[in-house]
């Protein structure tokens, strides 16, 4: 899952507005870490359970719930790992920008020390 579809996921979820408010911040604020990936998860889950409670029934314990519960912590995992990947190359950009800007300063300050030396 991506960043905006887990954005989506809160939003549509049946979790508190206070409480999606809370989530998405944390997301802005810290990203997608695994911190904030657990904070989501264990949101999501309390809402199920306490909606299945209310109806009666305690799912937490039935193959289904395991399952999907496996599916979901996996999706998570696997945006947030692909979110990591292109932090770094982000990253990465961010410093061969800063390197070419501090060539282009470097070569313009020469230049100008040229210009003061020939008059």
């Amino acid at each position: 899952m991506t960043r905006e579809e887990i954005a989506k996921l809160v939003e549509g979820s049946a979790l508190s507005e206070e409480k999606k408010r809370e989530l998405l911040n944390a997301m802005i604020d810290k990203g997608l870490t695994r911190e904030v990936v657990d904070m989501i998860k264990e949101a999501l889950d309390d809402e199920v359970i306490a909606t299945m409670k209310e109806a009666g029934a305690d799912i937490t314990e039935s193959a289904e719930f395991k399952e999907a519960e496996k599916e979901f912590v996996a999706e998570v995992e696997a945006a947030s790992q692909e979110l990591e990947e292109g932090m770094a190359e982000v990253q990465s950009e961010i410093k061969q920008v800063q390197q070419d800007a501090a060539k282009q300063l470097e070569e313009v300050q020469a230049e100008i020390i040229k210009e003061k030396i020939a008059e």
